[in-house]
């Protein structure tokens, strides 16, 4: 009678990183501190081990474009719930930057995207050059009666939290056929 160890359950290797994007399509490379994103159609992307938040807190990162057309953008998204199903059931406000050097604040409501701030001119935004884009850093500081818009530590605008959606999870929002890389992404509340 030979007795045999009870079979061990064998756990499945770890995911390479925390950062899950919806839809599943777009290919997503952590290394260090930098995650590497190639999207399909656009794409939200959220790390599933930053905790949702509630005023106040801030959410910021470091953001290159590698390569996509000029009015492609990309940029932070905040307030996020329902991400993880179809379009019709999220909920989160976005704030992308482009390579002409404009900037949008917008909402997503299940099917419907209403503007808060359309396309708008900025200053601070590095424009795409050559052969790709530039890093611009963006950082919104969500409070209980208003979010502060900042490119590259310029203020760019100044909201009100009514106009957006602000309790969720924090993450990233690219458009279709983009290849990014988002260095220094940071959501945690206020200090």
């Amino acid at each position: 009678d030979t007795a045999r160890p009870p079979a061990r359950a064998v756990a499945p290797p770890p995911a390479p990183h925390s950062w899950r994007a919806n839809p599943a399509a777009s290919r997503v490379a952590l290394s260090g501190d930098t995650l590497a994103v190639e999207t399909g159609p656009h794409a939200i992307l959220w790390d599933e081990n930053t905790p949702e938040l509630a005023p106040p807190y801030e959410v910021s990162a470091t953001i290159r474009k590698r390569s996509g057309r000029l009015h492609e953008g990309t940029g932070l998204l905040f307030g996020g719930t329902g991400l993880e199903g179809p379009e019709s059931g999220q909920v989160y406000t976005y704030f992308l930057v482009r390579g002409d050097g404009s900037f949008l604040v917008k909402r997503r409501q299940g099917a419907e995207t209403p503007v808060v701030l359309d396309w708008t001119r900025h200053p601070g935004i590095r424009r795409d050059a050559e052969g790709g884009g530039r890093p611009n850093e963006l950082r919104v500081a969500v409070g209980d009666t208003e979010a502060v818009f900042f490119i590259n530590g310029r203020e760019a605008a100044r909201i009100p939290s009514s106009d957006l959606a602000v309790r969720g999870r924090a993450g990233l929002r690219a458009a279709h056929g983009v290849q990014i890389e988002v260095a220094g992404f940071h959501a945690a509340p206020a200090r």
